[in-house]
């Protein structure tokens, strides 16, 4: 069954506002990714003839356990019953090209397969979700690296942020947002986005 939408967290680390000459955001930077664009771990990441330049974003996935709506901060994280490991896969020529005339991504992030999700782990056999180490690579390269300590936004003022706007459906999945390294992928790459105490995620780029 897949979730009702996955909510997504953009220029969530300062690291990545610097790669991509992005403006320290005054509230989370939120945009939605289809249910369709999700695949599991060793399914194919697929690019489609004439998309240009696409990205890997390792991201600290959430996964709803109950529907919300307005749930304060200090009880936000009772909502999440599990979380994942989650590759923001972005065609950044499509987003680039979007940004620059003030037009939304959502084609730039919401191909099918451009939503690569680890198996779910219940959040309570995680350790501190404020401090979990995120790494990325292409081919056995390191390419990201970081650690959810360096949210601009932590989880629970994301979760409370969003759910003042919108219903938080259970099954529903947040995407935190990216640390610095976001680097290109081209067929015939695999790439490999692990996260500590949750698990590892590799796809094959076709």
């Amino acid at each position: 069954m897949r979730p009702g939408k996955i909510i997504c967290i953009g220029w969530n680390y300062r690291s990545h506002l610097a790669e991509t000459n992005a403006t320290l955001p005054e509230e989370p930077i939120v945009f939605l990714k289809p249910s369709s664009c999700l695949i599991g771990d060793g399914d194919e990441i697929v690019i489609t003839d004439g998309t240009g330049a696409v990205h890997h974003e390792v991201e600290l996935a959430l996964v709803f356990g109950r529907t919300v709506k307005n749930i304060p901060k200090d009880e936000a994280l009772s909502c999440v019953s599990h979380v994942a490991v989650f590759n923001d896969v972005t065609a950044r020529d499509i987003q680039t090209a979007a940004r620059s005339k003030g037009n939304p991504w959502c084609i730039a992030k919401g191909m099918d397969t451009f939503g690569p999700m680890s198996p779910p782990v219940p959040i309570d056999s995680v350790g501190n979700i404020r401090d979990l180490d995120l790494e990325l690579s292409v081919n056995g390269v390191v390419r990201q690296r970081g650690n959810t300590s360096m949210m601009i936004f932590p989880v629970d003022e994301l979760i409370a942020y969003v759910s003042r706007f919108m219903t938080i459906e259970e099954g529903d999945i947040m995407a935190t947002g990216t640390p610095e390294g976001i680097g290109p992928l081209v067929k015939g790459d695999t790439v490999t986005a692990s996260i500590n105490g949750i698990g590892t995620l590799t796809n094959k780029v076709v």
